[in-house]
């Protein structure tokens, strides 16, 4: 998914808001889809389809100050090989945790990943 096309899902729930980072993620066991969007205020979770990026509603929006992101990201490896799977636990402003997966596509993509994960942690300072 290119930035442009994550960015047009977010829109509708922007409110005069430029987006810092927008995300590919999928939740829990990676059978959702979701975008994540950073702006200057708020972080939002937009539900997607899972094989095509298109809004399916807004999951979330909290404000930016009160989301934090887990300490550090945990990367899955298999037999000593990074699998392209790196989860970060997020924590919500009503105290509610969960995690997700940034993936830059489906299948490998490693060091997309951790671009992504990294641009997610340079954009929310909060950390629990």
């Amino acid at each position: 998914m290119s930035e442009s096309e994550l960015k047009r899902v977010l829109h509708p729930y922007l409110r005069k808001e430029t987006v810092k980072v927008a995300l590919s993620v999928y939740l829990g066991a990676g059978w959702r889809r979701a975008v994540l969007g950073v702006t200057e205020r708020r972080v939002l979770l937009v539900k997607s389809a899972y094989w095509s990026v298109r809004d399916r509603g807004l999951l979330w929006a909290d404000p930016l100050d009160e989301v934090a992101l887990g300490d550090r990201p945990r990367e899955l490896h298999m037999q000593g090989m990074y699998t392209g799977n790196t989860y970060v636990r997020v924590r919500r402003a009503d105290g509610s945790t969960f995690r997700l997966n940034p993936r830059t596509n489906f299948m490998g993509g490693g060091d997309g990943t951790r671009r992504s994960v990294d641009r997610l942690y340079a954009s929310v300072e909060g950390r629990f």
